[in-house]
């Protein structure tokens, strides 16, 4: 027994093109929606990332410490040629991060190559270590974190009679302090322009620290300063000098006024 049509009704409905621009237009709208909030979140995870980072810089100095009898690294200095894997002609020049490095892995960095900064050119493994994931390359100016050389190598006599920063006594970079001598308010460490220079004619002239009068200095051309970066969404990540991770939006600007934060104005320093 036939029924007419029968097959004809059990046959799914297709859908009409109409409904089909409906629905890749829902979709489009919900993507669009959803970017910037995802946007937003991979910064986010980058500035968490980073304050991690910056936290185990926090582990590596507690090491040292240590080792050191509570002093930290200098911010800047020179090692023998005999400690280079290629030896060394003229001076080589190393900083900080050299020595964290070496803390934290328990494998030194002897290539025969004056940079004092974080380096992060041929990524190797000890390069990326200092790299912040929010931060690009630029050439050999990688910047990604330097030390703050008016509280790493505070010296009491830095100050004049007002309580300012003097041009004759400033903050020495191949010594260094203990934290115990240093405010904890002021920063150790922190995200860095990686479009930085020092400003002093040198063409490959990187640096490991941001001096006093530094931190928002804008540089020759408005943005190449060898200054503080804000940016992770606006702020700048920081390790403090009790070893905790802080992420600010005001003090950058405030060390560029009050460099050791004695609630007196730094006037007289130019970086």
């Amino acid at each position: 027994m036939s029924f007419p049509g029968l097959g004809y009704r059990n046959q799914p409905k297709a859908f009409t093109l109409i409904e089909l621009l409906v629905v890749i237009s829902i979709i489009s709208l919900l993507i669009s929606i959803l970017l910037p909030s995802l946007s937003r979140a991979r910064e986010q995870a980058k500035g968490v990332h980073c304050l991690a980072r910056l936290k185990e810089f926090g582990t590596a100095i507690a090491t040292y410490e240590n080792i050191r009898q509570g002093a930290l690294p200098p911010a800047r200095w020179y090692p023998a040629p005999e400690d280079l894997d290629d030896g060394a002609v003229g001076v080589v020049q190393y900083g900080w991060t050299e020595i964290l490095f070496s803390y934290v892995y328990a494998e030194e960095v002897r290539i025969a190559e004056s940079f004092p900064v974080q380096r992060n050119i041929d990524g190797r493994r000890w390069e990326k270590y200092f790299l912040c994931h929010a931060a690009g390359q630029s050439g050999i100016s990688s910047g990604h974190y330097r030390v703050y050389l008016p509280a790493w190598s505070f010296a009491t006599n830095s100050l004049d009679a007002n309580g300012r920063y003097s041009e004759t006594s400033r903050a020495d970079p191949s010594r260094s302090t203990s934290r115990e001598r240093i405010r904890l308010k002021l920063p150790l460490i922190g995200d860095a322009n990686e479009l930085s220079e020092r400003g002093d004619g040198l063409a490959v002239d990187d640096c490991s620290y941001i001096d006093a009068g530094e931190a928002n200095t804008a540089g020759t051309n408005g943005q190449d300063g060898n200054r503080f970066a804000d940016r992770h969404s606006g702020g700048t990540n920081y390790l403090m000098a009790d070893l905790h991770g802080e992420w600010s939006t005001r003090l950058r600007e405030e060390l560029a006024r009050d460099y050791d934060l004695n609630q007196v104005q730094d006037i007289d320093v130019q970086p």
